[in-house]
């Protein structure tokens, strides 16, 4: 698995590395923005400040266990 620390091209759910947590979170690139949907059902955009994301990975790279 490969960290990537540049921005994403392609709006999608990422596995990301955030200052502060000690843990990977799951966030949202959307038009150039990291953030989250509000998933209550209201549909609300809330962002996350680009310089507090280090690190994100993609769901399809990493590698699923043999024989799955």
């Amino acid at each position: 698995m490969n960290w990537h620390y540049d921005n994403p091209v392609v709006n999608g759910d990422y596995l990301c590395c955030i200052k502060g947590y000690s843990f990977p979170m799951p966030l949202t690139w959307y038009d150039g923005d990291w953030g989250d949907w509000n998933k209550d059902g209201d549909g609300e955009w809330y962002p996350v400040d680009n310089v507090t994301v280090v690190c994100y990975l993609s769901f399809q790279e990493i590698p699923m266990p043999e024989d799955w």
